[in-house]
């Protein structure tokens, strides 16, 4: 059980951060980093394509990782290699590489790839400013020097209420940076930050807490480092990274780094507002990630969805990752799936008016509660349909 207790003014903040900073290794071992590589694994569960509805979470993969960062060129590069189990075994070895501007895949790492990765030889694709802004919010939730910044910019720093997990009340601040605010709760034995969360849209819960608890704290590359680290979804352990090497100041060939000037000249740049970040992050926990601006479509492909005619009163609605049916009755509509995302269902919905007029949906039919088909279903029940699933 986790809680958080109302935010009030104190000058405890800037003392919060300060102590961090001196129990991760203090403020001249952070600043004289200049490179970092990171190995590990990490284990990922994903709470929403469950069997049954609200059942246990399915083990989605098992995987490694290295990570590159040269904080100089504020650039880095991700090595995979992704051992899926769900929804089926396959495994894919890539790589990311992320800059300010642009983002970077060298080679396959889903089953939906998009026309610039399925025509590029070898496979590879620039990433979507979503995708970009999803993974430069992750790396900095999960960096140290997210702490040096603090210290050093304490005008990013506010007061936050203290959070409650476990029977233990860890004191917090607010961290705002570039649009986005981290709450970070301190442990208040070691001084160390214990839990970096965020306030994050689900398809299915709505609003809900994404936070990254650390533990098992060692000395590694000359600071303290969190060797356990779990991702959790309103409180359920959905990843859990374990954190097997650390080495600072290395060799970090600049090559390595680089995203080819032709793909970096039409690459999105990160995505700015109210982001489907979990969409984004679960959606490659299975592998099933479609990597464009538009989560329903590859904008490369497409401009928009489209409404075929299956038969008289029949709709289909096709053109990207899910599709959705429409059938006309006497004097309403049923419609059947709601998949992706309410501005998907949204899409759906004005089509059905243009093409039936007046005729309300009253029925929407689930085929089944998976993330994916269902994430759309609060527009529909937002102008009064009535759902209906199976028992």
């Amino acid at each position: 059980m986790i809680a958080v207790s109302g935010a009030t003014a104190s000058p405890r903040s800037d003392g919060l951060v300060s102590k961090a900073v001196q129990a991760l290794g203090g403020e001249s071992a952070l600043a004289g980093v200049k490179t970092v590589a990171v190995k590990g694994t990490i284990r990922q569960w994903e709470p929403e394509q469950s069997v049954m509805p609200g059942g246990d979470m399915r083990l989605t993969n098992d995987s490694t990782f290295e990570t590159v960062v040269d904080y100089g060129a504020r650039a880095s590069r991700t090595d995979w290699v992704r051992n899926y189990v769900y929804p089926a075994p396959r495994t894919y070895t890539f790589s990311e590489i992320v800059t300010p501007d642009a983002g970077y895949v060298i080679g396959i790492d889903t089953t939906a790839r998009t026309k610039q990765s399925m025509e590029s030889n070898p496979p590879a694709h620039a990433m979507s400013g979503l995708r970009l802004a999803t993974v430069q919010r992750e790396m900095r939730r999960a960096s140290p020097m997210m702490f040096l910044d603090m210290l050093r910019n304490p005008d990013r720093v506010s007061d936050a209420g203290d959070i409650t997990s476990g029977g233990t009340t860890y004191p917090a601040v607010n961290y705002t940076v570039s649009g986005q605010t981290f709450t970070i709760a301190f442990d208040p034995q070691t001084n160390l930050p214990a839990r970096i969360r965020t306030m994050d849209y689900d398809n299915i819960w709505g609003d809900v807490n994404f936070d990254l608890v650390l533990s098992d704290w060692r000395p590694m590359g000359g600071r303290q480092v969190a060797t356990t680290q779990q991702y959790q979804l309103n409180g359920r352990t959905v990843a859990e990274r374990t954190i097997t090497d650390v080495q600072t100041n290395v060799p970090v060939a600049a090559d390595r780094l680089m995203i080819p000037d032709a793909v970096k000249a039409s690459a999105a740049k990160p995505a700015t507002g109210n982001l489907h970040y979990q969409w984004v992050i679960r959606r490659q926990f299975i592998g099933t990630y479609l990597d464009s601006d538009n989560p329903s479509f590859d904008t490369r492909v497409t401009s928009s969805l489209r409404l075929v005619e299956l038969g008289p009163g029949i709709q289909h609605v096709v053109g990207g990752s899910h599709n959705s049916l429409i059938v006309e009755m006497k004097d309403y509509l049923i419609v059947f799936d709601a998949p992706v995302t309410d501005a998907q269902s949204k899409w759906t919905l004005d089509a059905a008016r243009q093409k039936f007029g007046a005729k309300p949906v009253k029925y929407l039919v689930l085929t089944h509660h998976h993330m994916d088909h269902t994430g759309g279903l609060r527009a529909y029940i937002a102008q009064g349909a009535t759902l209906v699933v199976g028992k």
